[in-house]
């Protein structure tokens, strides 16, 4: 009998991310914090992002996007990025990867997702 194994996905910090930032910056396991390498991420299962889409794919928050779109993306990191641990991959913080995240989100989030990157749009002050 064969299993089929359920999508994982990787939750994207939106409101974290800053345009200044080298990388993208993800969710540790267990809502538990924020890393920037996809070895220390936390690899969400499909059917907890869907039950709680207003949590994990907001769109000014966070988003979900699947494993297995973001890991052929990543680069491995140098020595002088020892942010949170040891050298691993990681997803520069570029238009082109977070075209890709944007097109590759689990479903339409309920605000439109504003990414912060070199050469982004700045975001508009409310008042």
């Amino acid at each position: 009998m064969t299993q089929i194994s359920e999508k994982c996905y990787y939750v994207i910090s939106m409101n974290h991310t800053r345009r200044e930032d080298r990388y993208v910056l993800l969710w540790r396991p267990d809502d538990r914090g924020y890393t920037f390498r996809t070895s220390t991420a936390g690899k969400y299962r499909e059917a907890l992002i869907r039950a709680y889409l207003g949590y994990y794919n907001t769109g000014c928050a966070a988003i979900a996007v699947p494993c297995d779109v973001i890991d052929p993306l990543t680069v491995m990191t140098t020595p002088r990025d020892q942010y949170d641990g040891p050298d691993g991959p990681a997803l520069l913080n570029t238009r082109a990867n977070w075209k890709i995240l944007l097109a590759n989100m689990i479903e339409p989030p309920k605000h439109v997702p504003e990414p912060q990157y070199k050469g982004a749009p700045r975001r508009k002050e409310t008042a």
